[in-house]
């Protein structure tokens, strides 16, 4: 390259650095929005599937109450694609310091097996690890202390109440932080987990068993592996609810026999009774006719005695003394003999009336078994995926998801953006420079020499944006989502590897955007003479604005005003583009701030207008009628119920049209529908009317309507704990923000799933809704024998909370970013203006116009376009919102789509902030103007 042509580039650097900074900056925003959206979602999977193979994840997992036998395990291993089974037990506890609900899982070696991250994992019965979230309440080598509900050290299934801590792990199981699951422990939720051996269980049935398949293909997450995965599941549901019956008449059977054989043992102690009781009857015959004979010697001794008063003294007397002596001693001797029999007849008797009441005790309770065998029913083995049963599992597969969502609009818009006002900036430079290449061709220069400064300066901007974009969008952004959305996910730390693909993308769409528009301009600029390039184009002919055709506005305009009205319709790329770029940054605004108040609308929405229960108490109906007495009444004591009410509460799932992942219901049927409003309040979803619970269909909640594109009149599949399908008629959709419901009244109930409805829930309103005291009303309502365990409206609630915590951390990023991206569209367009017209502003300030009316001169044009952007940025944001909102919250939650005004001031403001901080820099770049030098004509 020759001297004077480097030295040409090396000018052109240095005198337009803030339009080459300018360009690099809109590309390297394209670039780190584009990539980083693009390959979070990619880097969570690929990390969480690592981390899965680490542990050995199950693919799906099946529970029992009851747990499993040989018959059991032989069945599920038999079943239809089954690769491998682990059987393996747990329990629940409460840690004695802090109260909170642990589960004890046997440690497993095949399938979801525990690392130890640090010390190891327990060798010895006595031994325990910890989940490693508990490192900082517990140290290896201490003691760790549980308790059951009641506070007792003996706990149903451990061997011990003390175990010594080895270690802390990980567990691919248990992929959230805190509320692990469902417990009838504590407070209803599981807090953590610890690992124990085999040994360190009281009870060695096992009640659950991890499954692995043998045709899942595919990663995590993908499609392809979660609709074989359900599919295996879907087919051995109904197999498995077959088994449990079967294993159920089978427990009924041995029961029944149990209770047959108890009163045979009955019976016969019942007939040992008998004999005894005919043989007392006998004894008090006896001590009957004793009593008699005692009687009668009583009053033979005492007429002797008178007689023996009347005799004379003498020989004859002493010897009746002697007589009445022998008497007496023979009747004390009867006497102790009756009062001896008469004891022993009275222990005899009390023996045998305690003898009938513990046998009468012991029929009744045969009795009452008897009839709680005959009623029991819903003995369920549960098959879950892991999407279904790993809560966390879930969670994070549709956060990745959600990333999808967003990666596929605010880069397309961000990069839109930045194409169009790069594409004009550099356009503009090489119209610019159409003098320059006329010189370089006249001193013998070729073509591509004349280009080589469009080529090397665009590919610098491309090179230098692509390059900073690529590297901050490849690990910053990605890790800052990744700790948004993993705050409380007990999950590794993100992979991010490059993704050249697109860091390649990205490349090639700066360099269109850079190289090809100025090489084209240049390209058809060197088509034509040197001496025709050494001359400006001439300008072109002066036209009418359609505004000077109506005179009574154009003659009532002021000079300032006519110009301006003339300036923006003579520059109509500039224009279009000036009002494209703020149009695209408003919308983005919009958007961000919009999203920060559409998710937080949620809870406030859900829990102030519609959810207005705090704890549902479910307890089991089979219980017998003295432990459902009992749960009765812990709820009538508690002082803080404000209203309370019956209810049937259960968990069915349903996997709506066009999904691949099922969808956690919760069913309720109210007793007293008329009070239903006091705890949920149901209102359409459309005109807000208040719904009624009808006895020909169910309600269901709007986002679960949304999901399978439900109407009112359309049909539901739901599926119970046992994989059995029922169908239901939707006769109403409910506003609802938080979670899935189903209502139906009684009636309905029994028309569905052919059976009368059974209460088996208290649904409690409390008049203190603080969180300590809803964990306290539930300890209550958990320590009580029937309890099954206590559901708190506030656990959706905070796991959603912990989702928009997520969600508003990346909505702070778009925000901080689109404005990013509106400073320096901005600048950018404003900068070429002001380079552009130089001339013309040297022209205003010759003839006299202050500093200020030139400054006016051309921020007038620039405040009314920018005005113009906002006004369209509000309907395109408003859209780009509505579009993010429907398909970015979880499929568990419906954000408010209210847009707000506050937003809009809020991102018209920033927009007009920028454009005011643009033209205050630009008043320094016009006072630079050399009027002598900008006047000289180009000849």
């Amino acid at each position: 390259m020759h001297k004077i042509l480097r030295k040409n580039i090396f000018r052109e650097f240095r005198g337009s650095f803030p339009r080459f900074i300018s360009i690099a900056v809109l590309l390297a925003l394209g670039a780190f929005v584009l990539i980083g959206l693009k390959i979070t979602g990619d880097d969570m999977r690929a990390t969480g599937n690592q981390y899965f193979r680490q542990h050995k994840m199950a693919d799906a997992q099946v529970t029992s109450a009851v747990g499993f036998n040989n018959s059991d395990r032989k069945y599920i291993e038999r079943m239809k694609h089954v690769k491998q089974a682990e059987y393996s037990i747990y329990r629940d506890a409460l840690t004695a310091d802090s109260q909170k609900t642990i589960r004890l899982n046997e440690k497993t070696a095949k399938l979801s097996v525990y690392k130890a991250v640090q010390g190891r994992l327990p060798h010895k019965s006595n031994e325990i690890a910890l989940s490693k979230y508990e490192k900082n309440n517990y140290k290896i080598g201490q003691q760790i202390s549980l308790v059951d509900n009641q506070g007792k050290k003996q706990i149903a299934g451990l061997k011990y109440h003390k175990y010594k801590i080895v270690g802390f792990v990980t567990s691919s199981d248990y992929l959230q932080k805190d509320n692990l699951g469902v417990s009838n422990a504590g407070k209803g939720q599981i807090d953590t987990f610890g690992v124990l051996t085999k040994s360190g269980f009281s009870e060695q049935t096992p009640n659950v068993a991890k499954i692995s398949y043998d045709n899942l293909r595919g990663q995590s997450y993908s499609d392809q592996f979660e609709k074989r995965l359900n599919k295996n599941v879907d087919q051995a549901a109904p197999i498995l609810a077959k088994r449990a019956d079967k294993r159920q008449s089978e427990i009924k059977k041995q029961k029944q026999t149990k209770i047959k054989n108890a009163r045979t043992v009955l019976g016969q102690q019942k007939t040992v009774l008998s004999e005894q009781q005919t043989q007392l009857d006998q004894k008090k015959k006896q001590l009957e006719l004793a009593a008699v004979g005692v009687e009668d010697s009583q009053q033979q001794l005492a007429d002797f005695q008178d007689q023996l008063q009347k005799m004379p003294a003498g020989s004859q007397k002493d010897a009746q003394n002697q007589q009445l002596q022998m008497q007496q001693q023979q009747a004390a001797v009867q006497i102790a003999q009756f009062k001896e029999g008469q004891e022993q007849w009275q222990r005899s008797s009390q023996a045998l009336r305690s003898g009938q009441k513990r046998l009468a005790k012991t029929e009744d309770k045969l009795n009452q078994q008897d009839k709680q065998v005959n009623k029991m029913t819903g003995l369920t083995y549960q098959l879950q995926a892991r999407s279904d049963y790993n809560q966390g599992y879930n969670q994070f597969g549709e956060a990745a998801k959600r990333i999808d969502v967003l990666s596929n609009t605010f880069p397309l818009i961000f990069f839109a953006v930045a194409i169009l006002v790069t594409l004009t900036t550099m356009s503009r430079m090489a119209e610019e420079k159409r003098t320059d290449m006329g010189v370089l061709r006249a001193l013998g220069y070729t073509k591509l020499d004349a280009m080589k400064l469009f080529l090397i300066y665009g590919t610098s901007a491309a090179v230098l944006g692509t390059a900073v974009g690529s590297y901050f969008g490849t690990w910053l952004l990605p890790e800052r989502i990744y700790a948004a959305y993993a705050a409380n996910l007990a999950v590794p730390t993100l992979q991010t590897p490059p993704s050249w693909l697109w860091i390649g993308i990205s490349l090639v769409f700066a360099l269109m955007c850079t190289v090809v528009p100025s090489v084209y301009v240049a390209w058809n600029s060197l088509k034509e003479q040197p001496a025709y390039l050494l001359v400006e184009k001439p300008p072109r002919a002066g036209s009418k604005v359609l505004l000077e055709k109506v005179p009574f506005i154009w003659k009532k305009m002021s000079f300032d005003q006519k110009v301006t009205i003339r300036n923006l319709f003579r520059y109509k790329s500039r224009m279009f583009m000036t009002i494209i770029g703020i149009f695209g940054c408003t919308a983005l605004l919009i958007t961000g701030f919009g999203m920060r108040d559409s998710i937080n609308g949620i809870i406030d929405n859900q829990y102030q207008k519609i959810t207005h229960y705090d704890v549902v108490g479910i307890y089991d109906p089979n219980a017998s009628q003295t432990e459902k007495d009992n749960y009765q009444k812990q709820v009538h004591d508690i002082k803080s119920v404000k209203k309370q009410d019956n209810i049937y509460y259960g968990s069915v799932t349903t996997r709506p049209q066009g999904t691949i992942s099922n969808q956690q219901i919760s069913m309720m049927v109210p007793q007293h529908e008329q009070r239903f409003d006091d705890f949920l309040t149901l209102r359409d979803f459309s005109d807000h009317k208040k719904l009624k619970i009808q006895g020909h269909g169910a309600v269901i909640t709007e986002k679960l309507a949304k999901l399978g594109h439900y109407q009112v009149g359309d049909h539901l599949d739901l599926t119970d704990s046992s994989g059995r399908s029922h169908r239901i008629k939707i006769s109403g959709i409910s506003e609802m923000y938080v979670g899935h419901d189903v209502i139906l009244d009684s009636s309905y109930y029994h028309k569905v799933f052919g059976k009368q409805v059974v209460y088996n829930a208290k649904i409690l309103d409390l008049k203190d809704r603080s969180a300590n005291n809803i964990d306290q009303v539930s300890c209550k309502l958990n320590s009580q024998t029937a309890a099954v365990t206590a559901v708190q409206s506030n656990q959706a609630k905070m796991a959603i909370n912990t989702i928009l915590h997520g969600l508003n951390n990346i909505v702070w990023i778009i925000v901080i970013a689109s404005s990013a991206l509106s400073f320096v569209v901005l600048f950018t367009l404003t900068n070429i203006n002001v380079s552009e017209r130089t001339r013309e502003l040297a022209t205003l300030r010759v003839l006299g116009f202050y500093q200020r009316e030139t400054v006016m001169y051309i921020y007038r044009e620039t405040a009314i376009l920018t005005l113009l952007g906002i006004l369209v940025g509000f309907g395109g944001g408003y859209y780009l919102h509505h579009f993010i909102m429907e398909t970015l919250p979880p499929n568990n939650a419906l954000a408010d789509m209210t847009l707000r005004w506050s937003n809009l001031g809020l991102s018209a403001g920033l927009t007009l902030l920028f454009s005011l901080i643009v033209m205050l820099i630009m008043v320094q770049k016009i006072r630079k103007i050399n009027m002598l030098g900008a006047l000289n004509s180009a000849d």
